[in-house]
């Protein structure tokens, strides 16, 4: 995790693609994604991001207020991205207990 994020309410899937897609890269990007989003007044935090070298592509899932502070912080960052949709935490270890809809899953 970057960022605490105890402000942000709901989880975000950001689809980006970068050729060949290395881990360091990446890495590099999205410091730059959590540099800017520091710099703005709403909660951000990575939660995961997977990196898809053979699709030259990556995907990262934020905590965040909504998907324009996550457009607001790769567009400052400088970091190009295809699609921000919102996503929801499936709980895998209680698949009988899944509500019908989880944004944020505590702790």
């Amino acid at each position: 995790m970057i960022d605490a994020g105890a402000g942000a309410t709901r989880l975000f899937l950001v689809e980006c693609y970068l050729h060949a897609a290395n881990p360091r890269e990446v890495a590099v990007a999205v410091e730059a994604v959590r540099a800017a989003g520091e710099r703005s007044a709403s909660a951000l935090a990575l939660r995961c991001c997977l990196a898809i070298p053979g699709d030259d592509s990556y995907f990262c899932v934020f905590a965040a207020d909504g998907a324009e502070v996550l457009a607001t912080a790769f567009d400052l960052a400088g970091v190009a991205f295809e699609r921000i949709v919102e996503a929801a935490a499936v709980p895998w270890d209680r698949p009988t207990a899944l509500p019908a809809f989880e944004s944020v899953r505590p702790g």
